[in-house]
């Protein structure tokens, strides 16, 4: 059995959830994504869709790693889209 050391929602809808938590089994930590459905009683259940990963300095640089890329990305395309997009939407029009 687990013992769950820290769980936040990352993400939310109305039956459905996405959780980000910390538990550690057999002396070793992990940290899971995993979906959640609400059942008829209201309570949310985990579904059988999630990964999870030994929580290491390497495995957990290389995560923040991966999600700092990502936001930069979206930032990029954020501001692309908001300087250009009338060139972008004139080039495609003719």
């Amino acid at each position: 059995m687990s013992t769950e050391i820290y769980s936040k929602v990352i993400y939310q809808s109305e039956f459905k959830q996405i959780r980000m938590t910390i538990s550690e089994f057999k002396d070793v930590e992990y940290i899971h994504f995993r979906e959640y459905f609400q059942d008829f009683d209201e309570d949310w259940k985990p579904t059988n869709k999630g990964v999870h990963i030994p929580f290491e300095i390497d495995s957990s640089k290389e995560l923040f790693r991966g999600i700092s890329e990502v936001l930069s990305l979206a930032e990029n395309k954020e501001v692309i889209e908001e300087y250009f997009s009338e060139i972008i939407r004139e080039a495609y029009t003719k």
